[in-house]
């Protein structure tokens, strides 16, 4: 055994014992345990001063739903584009908005179910009801994905996300993918939720 190896192995032995020193301190910073998985917040925490160990959120959870409240997305402005392989160099796109409700019709520990109870789209100046609808989303109100029918012979399927910035200002989008009268569009919505 050269003296190369025998460094390598002595720096082995030392790094394997520090890990099983920190393990302790590591373990015990996290918000959960091993044995508690679903003890995990969205929230991160941070102390308040120096001399606290105090944590305080530094994004508030999201409120819980029940069955029967409704949910609402209403555009503050909003695009759609025609999905067209074979013409892709002119895309044609515009101006969108809508407003669609939502109601809970189930609410579990691993996300919610929810019933599209109104809604309208307004894609090329043309204005299209959602008459029927159904989607899900995860525990923290994260990853909504849906589909639909329109008043017109036309469906959509759809997909939420709630988004942040380095200001802590927050923002969603709706996103569809519609066909509507021989057509298919992309519409991406920017937009406020409020609920009831």
């Amino acid at each position: 055994m050269n003296v190369k190896t025998k460094a390598i192995g002595g720096a082995t032995i030392i790094a394997v014992v520090a890990l099983i020193f920190a393990y302790p301190v590591f373990a015990a910073a996290l918000p959960f345990s091993a044995a508690s998985p679903s003890a995990v917040t969205p929230a991160a925490t941070a102390a308040t001063s120096s001399n606290s160990s105090t944590a305080t959120s530094i994004l508030p959870p999201p409120p819980l739903l029940t069955v029967g409240q409704t949910v609402t997305f209403t555009s503050t402005s909003g695009t759609w584009r025609v999905i067209d392989p074979v013409s892709k160099p002119h895309v044609r796109s515009g101006p969108a908005s809508g407003v669609v409700t939502l109601t809970v019709t189930g609410a579990f520990e691993k996300g919610y179910a929810l019933s599209i109870t109104s809604g309208t789209l307004s894609i090329n100046g043309t204005s299209f009801s959602i008459t029927a609808g159904s989607a899900e989303m995860g525990p923290y109100l994260a990853h909504m994905v849906g589909q639909g029918s329109l008043s017109t012979a036309g469906s959509f399927i759809m997909g939420g996300s709630a988004h942040s910035n380095f200001f802590g200002t927050t923002y969603n989008t709706l996103r569809f993918d519609v066909q509507a009268n021989g057509v298919e569009y992309g519409v991406l919505l920017l937009v406020s939720v409020t609920h009831s």
